[in-house]
């Protein structure tokens, strides 16, 4: 039997109530944060889906109560192996998430982890699964790994090529791309600043220093001065590099002048500034939002936790594995477009360990972490049939008689 054909008879095996089963399932055991033991209970399901399709499955303990799964197809060693890497957490549910549980209408399953990424999940599964069951002799190992902690720091796929030393060939990650190729996103370093006045009786404000007004200087100062400085930089698919000023407290009493201020800032960065110091480069303006009275204090801290990688994710256009990508989707009649993505995701992590990654799962992530987090199921279909592609492209041998 040809490729071509052995592609179109696994294609044809694809039952789409099977694999919205599967999601629904997923969707349904929940692993967060807010959960006790975080992701114990959606790593036990993982565990048993994967033990049910009769695989080699084994989990990985992170943290207590936080395992990652990993599964794997042998191959002959002929040819290179392929990772589909899945991140088993969600973000926890929001005060106005309208299906927390599982929920169809339209052709769209809606559900909190729907899109993010428990659709790229289930696919991932299924189409190992129907790999498997048509006795598919592979050449070079396949391997899921599901990760913890992703939503939360990265932990999970950190422990999983820093710490146990985990390698394959290839990496696909299957964050929410509309099945797009995903070959470059920005890094993000999260900072704290903090500048300290001195209190006084709000009556005399011009006997004290208020630092809710400094601190309000140097974020003019970002918006305004230094945002055009990172305008002038920029990365292939994804554009400038970014700052956001995401949470600002102040203050003690409304009567009392603020002597201590906090601003959490959100800086994503791109491959150009590598060597750029970004505490360094926005100290300047904090040292002239409080220039006006050298009584105040200030200090920059960054808040992502040391020894782990959240830079930029980038491979060229014309890498052999984007090349491969793309004639995985040529021969499910997809163009397999190339771009970027605004979010971080774990495949930086992989690409930072030398391992060729890419980002390419079903379902729009401007869905996800919103009350109405859904995924389409024609989509996930796809991803299915995308997935087997690549497993064929990379792994395959022949079909067993």
């Amino acid at each position: 039997m040809t490729a071509k054909n052995l592609l179109g008879k696994l294609i044809e095996k694809i039952d789409q109530k099977e694999v919205v089963g599967i999601l629904k399932d997923l969707i349904s055991v929940p692993g967060h944060v807010d959960c006790p033991g975080q992701e114990e209970e959606i790593s036990k399901a993982v565990f048993a889906l994967f033990e049910d399709m009769g695989m080699e499955v084994s989990t990985q303990k992170v943290e207590p109560h936080r395992h990652n799964v990993i599964a794997r197809m042998a191959g002959s060693g002929k040819k290179k192996s392929l990772a589909l890497n899945g991140h088993l957490d969600t973000v926890p549910p929001s005060d106005n998430m309208k299906h927390s549980k599982p929920y169809i209408t339209d052709g769209k399953v809606y559900g909190l982890g729907a899109v993010d990424m428990k659709g790229g999940i289930a696919a991932m599964a299924y189409a190992m699964m129907l790999v498997k069951q048509a006795g598919i002799a592979l050449d070079g190992d396949l391997f899921f790994t599901g990760v913890v902690g992703e939503e939360s720091g990265g932990v999970g796929t950190h422990h999983l090529m820093a710490e146990s030393g985990f390698c394959a060939d290839y990496f696909v990650v299957g964050e929410p791309t509309g099945l797009k190729i995903v070959n470059s996103h920005k890094g993000v370093f999260n900072m704290e600043v903090v500048i300290e006045g001195k209190a006084v009786h709000a009556s005399i404000p011009q006997k004290g220093l208020n630092a809710i007004d400094a601190m309000a200087d140097f974020i003019y100062l970002l918006n305004h001065a230094y945002k055009p400085v990172l305008q002038k930089r920029s990365q292939e698919e994804v554009g400038s590099p970014s700052i956001n000023c995401g949470i600002v407290r102040g203050g003690q009493k409304i009567n009392v002048v603020a002597d201590r201020c906090l601003l959490n800032l959100d800086r994503r960065w791109i491959e150009a500034e590598r060597d750029v110091d970004m505490i360094a480069e926005i100290k300047p303006y904090l040292a002239q939002a409080c220039a006006k009275d050298s009584g105040y204090r200030y200090h920059i801290t960054p808040l992502l936790p040391q020894g782990r990688y959240f830079g930029p994710f980038f491979m060229p256009q014309d890498h052999a594995f984007v090349k491969i990508c793309r004639n995985a989707f040529q021969k499910i009649g997809l163009q397999g477009e190339v771009s970027g993505m605004q979010g971080w995701t774990d495949g930086a992590t992989i690409l930072h360990r030398g391992f060729p990654a890419l980002i390419i799962g079903p379902g729009a992530m401007e869905y996800a972490h919103t009350a109405e987090e859904h995924i389409l199921i024609s989509e996930v279909v796809d991803a299915v049939k995308f997935y087997i592609s690549l497993i064929l492209e990379i792994c395959a041998g022949q079909p067993a008689n």
